[in-house]
């Protein structure tokens, strides 16, 4: 199993998404995204295929969700597909 960066994201508030894989199949998504165009702070939730959401935090800054979510992939003991997170 590994994690994958996406890359393709839509402009929404969506501001990274890595992929937990395992042999082409999606185990866990990691989300980073903006609340700023509400006003709102970043957020950082893990979701599975069976629609399970878990909140991981709420995080002032973009720099302090995108650690949130490195410590998570880090803890999770999987590593990151490719050298670039």
């Amino acid at each position: 199993m590994h994690w994958q960066r996406r890359r393709d994201l839509e402009g929404g508030k969506e501001m990274g998404v890595w992929l937990l894989v395992d042999d082409g199949s999606v185990e866990e998504e990691l989300y980073v995204e903006s609340h700023e165009y509400r006003g709102g702070d970043f957020d950082v939730y893990v979701a599975t295929p069976d629609g399970e959401w878990d909140h991981e935090g709420t995080f002032e800054t973009a720099d302090e969700a995108f650690d949130a979510a490195r410590g998570y992939i880090t803890d999770s003991e999987f590593p990151v597909e490719g050298a670039g997170e």
